[in-house]
């Protein structure tokens, strides 16, 4: 009775489940025939998608090289090129210097050549060509110094802004060597290699990249900036062998006109102490000769003594003769005469004596004088023949 209990279908039921069970195998079969084949294309799709990208990732990466590569060596060969100005213009700084100390020993003795000539007595200091021409010296010397100071700093700043520019070469060269390595590292790598990874967020905007513009346009603004440094190192280097030469020319042009106006000088003071010594001889000369004279007047007054003495006592003794024996006669004229004779002669020797001692007063004062102003002119040329002649003979300008 149990067994009758159960529920039973007909036979459409039957049939109708049977179909529907059928109906759905072939749309589920159907479906999956759909799907399958959707995937196989959607996987040729996505192969050939993702073939076709890494290749144009890989040509891409091989043009950024080549990119890379070629900016590289431009800016390796302007860091070359700076690299080297920088070496020349420091060759040229160093000849700056060494002309600026070149001029530290001449700027030494003409300062000591006028401090020698201070030194000049009485009439010999006077304010000469040789005076003249050292104060020009003075100037001229201060004045190139102060030009080769002046192109010094000019130097110094642009071998400064040189350093600056092969920094940015430099760093510049120094990124894209790093560039090329990875890109290169990354254009080598293939679907076979196991040394790649999944990472998280790689394709998120990088907020500090620059676009290729701005990248290409860096390493040329590198290269321009390289360039006008270089350019502006080339003319400073032409103005500083200018410099040097011009100041040179000045420099030994000054130094001639010092050694000509002394060489000059001396020839003047020379033969000035000659001519000293030439009037000084005669006038010793005739202070002797003076001197001799004086001696005859002084004998000749002296010989004058005794006549004159006997004419007065004859004189006197007569005028005691008594009374009318005290005549006026011609051997009391005679007496008379001859004192008068004598004493005029005594007066004019005297006169003449007188004369003599002042001439010869004259003499010794000449005397003096010359011996005085030699003195002075044997000074004068000590100091500029000894002194100054022979502290500039060591001027020299040929390594200057």
């Amino acid at each position: 009775m149990a067994q009758l209990a159960q529920t039973k279908y007909s036979p459409y039921e039957w049939h109708n489940s049977n179909n529907k069970n059928f109906k759905s195998a072939e749309t589920e079969r159907a479906c999956a025939e759909r799907l399958q084949s959707e995937s196989k294309r959607l996987t040729d799709e996505t192969d050939e998608i993702t073939r076709f990208t890494q290749e144009d990732v890989n040509k891409k990466l091989a043009q950024r090289l080549r990119q890379l590569t070629f900016w590289k060596d431009e800016v390796h060969s302007q860091l070359f090129a700076v690299d080297k100005e920088i070496d020349t213009l420091l060759k040229h700084k160093a000849m700056l210097e060494n002309s600026l100390e070149a001029t530290e020993h001449p700027q030494s003795v003409t300062t000591s050549c006028l401090t020698y000539r201070e030194g000049r007595e009485g009439i010999d200091l006077v304010h000469d060509d040789v005076e003249i021409n050292l104060l020009k010296e003075v100037e001229v010397i201060d004045g190139v110094r102060a030009v080769l100071v002046r192109t010094l700093e000019q130097a110094i700043e642009q071998v400064r802004r040189l350093r600056s520019a092969k920094y940015f070469l430099q760093k510049d060269v120094a990124d894209k060597n790093t560039a090329i390595g990875i890109d290169n590292v990354c254009h080598h790598l293939n679907n076979a290699d196991t040394d790649t990874h999944l990472y998280e967020g790689v394709t998120q905007e990088l907020s500090s990249a620059v676009t290729p513009a701005d990248w290409s346009s860096y390493s040329d603004a590198n290269i321009k900036k390289a360039e006008c440094e270089k350019q502006a190192s080339v003319t400073l280097r032409s103005v500083i062998t200018g410099v040097i030469e011009q100041t040179r020319n000045d420099l030994v042009t000054q130094c001639r006109n010092v050694d000509v106006s002394l060489n000059k000088r001396v020839q003047e003071c020379t033969n000035a102490k000659d001519r000293l010594n030439s009037h000084l001889d005669k006038v010793e000369k005739e202070i002797d000769s003076m001197e001799s004279n004086i001696s005859k007047l002084k004998a000749a007054i002296g010989d004058k003594i005794p006549p004159l003495k006997v004419a007065h006592t004859r004189l006197a003794n007569r005028s005691q003769r008594p009374n009318i024996e005290l005549t006026r006669d011609p051997a009391h004229s005679q007496l008379v005469n001859e004192v008068q004779l004598i004493e005029d002669s005594i007066a004019k020797l005297e006169s003449q004596l007188e004369a003599s001692e002042s001439s010869l007063k004259g003499l010794i004062r000449n005397q003096i004088d010359l011996k005085e102003d030699i003195r002075i002119k044997t000074k004068s040329l000590h100091i500029d023949k000894d002194l100054c002649q022979d502290i500039r003979a060591t001027i020299d300008y040929a390594h200057y």
